[in-house]
């Protein structure tokens, strides 16, 4: 049985591009992160720095702490990950389910 291009295949398009798939997710996440540790910092901010550190102060040092090191790793992906080929789906401006010719 023969499929019809009306039913299958008519919604995407395939998109051919270069990128740095490593690179790009670590500087995606390094800016997601930001928003974490801004809200972790603010028990340091608000109200000064405390003579001694409770659990909450804890949990908060250690969500400030990973933020350095995806901004680290972003730069260090950056430079030495080689672009490779991608492919990338995307809708078919042309396609209209409502047309049938």
């Amino acid at each position: 049985m023969k499929s019809s291009d009306i039913v299958h295949g008519g919604g995407w398009m395939k998109r051919k591009f270069i990128g740095r798939p490593k690179s790009r997710f670590f500087a995606f996440l390094s800016v997601i992160w930001l928003a974490v540790s801004l809200c972790a910092s603010a028990p340091f901010w608000l109200d000064a720095w405390p003579p001694t550190f409770s659990g909450v102060e804890w949990l908060c040092g250690l969500l400030i702490l990973p933020e350095p090191a995806f901004i680290v790793l972003a730069i260090v992906f950056a430079v030495t990950e080689k672009p490779r080929e991608m492919t990338e789906h995307i809708p078919n401006p042309d396609y209209d389910i409502r047309k049938l010719y």
